[in-house]
């Protein structure tokens, strides 16, 4: 037994670009996130594809709980593939608490605390 602290592990999360009347995943795909939706191999494969990885220790740890409790969509939670991805629609107001998400056009998603 150590007396290290437990880290918290890296997980995932799925950007996903707002429309009209469904949220698209980056290359456009429209995805269904209706709790009673089956998502389709193609739909799995345009999420798996607008899919980042968050690592704890680039957040603030405020910032870590806000991204963490992104939800899990019932859709995303079946799917063997994308069952423990959190989805973020990233519209002009996309923050939770004082996060804000960004995404850039070279640097990717960017995870900022308005209190940092």
């Amino acid at each position: 037994m150590t007396d290290d602290p437990i880290r918290p592990e890296p997980f995932d999360v799925v950007l996903l670009l707002p429309g009209d009347p469904r949220p698209a995943a980056l290359d456009g795909t429209p995805v269904d996130l209706s709790d009673v939706h089956e998502l389709t191999d193609a739909e799995q494969r345009a999420l798996l594809g607008s899919a980042v990885r968050i690592f704890p220790e680039d957040l603030t740890p405020r910032a870590y709980q806000e991204v963490a409790g992104l939800p899990i969509p019932r859709c995303f939670a079946r799917s063997g593939w994308l069952h423990e991805h959190r989805a973020l629609v990233l519209d002009e107001a996309a923050r939770t608490g004082p996060v804000r998400f960004d995404l850039h056009e070279v640097l990717g998603l960017r995870i900022e605390d308005d209190e940092t």
